[in-house]
């Protein structure tokens, strides 16, 4: 599963919007996050964070008081960044394509 969204950030404040960002506690079965900038446009922000787990088991994490209690938090200290959410979506994978000559 990879949670993603898209934001347009204020000018000049992926520093503050970083800080903002970081999960804290950092949210279970969440094995990586990855944010990106927009070429050209660095104040779009692209954050992708991956959960290691079943549809049914990212519900779940999601439903822990606990862990609702520390994403409302945080997703309030984004909001002050933020100007607009372009995209936020939760996709769940399908298929991973690797080069053919990439060893196990």
């Amino acid at each position: 599963m990879c949670a993603m969204a898209v934001r347009q950030i204020a000018p000049d404040s992926y520093d503050r919007f970083r800080a903002a960002w970081q999960h804290d506690p950092w949210l279970p079965h969440y094995e990586r996050a990855l944010i990106m900038r927009r070429e050209g446009s660095p104040d779009q922000v692209l954050t992708m964070a991956f959960f290691d787990g079943t549809r049914e088991e990212y519900e779940a994490a999601r439903d822990e008081p606990e862990a609702m209690a520390a994403e409302e938090a945080r997703l309030r200290r984004v909001a002050e960044i933020e100007q607009n959410v372009l995209l936020s979506a939760v996709f769940e994978l399908v298929e991973e394509v690797l080069p053919p000559d990439r060893p196990d």
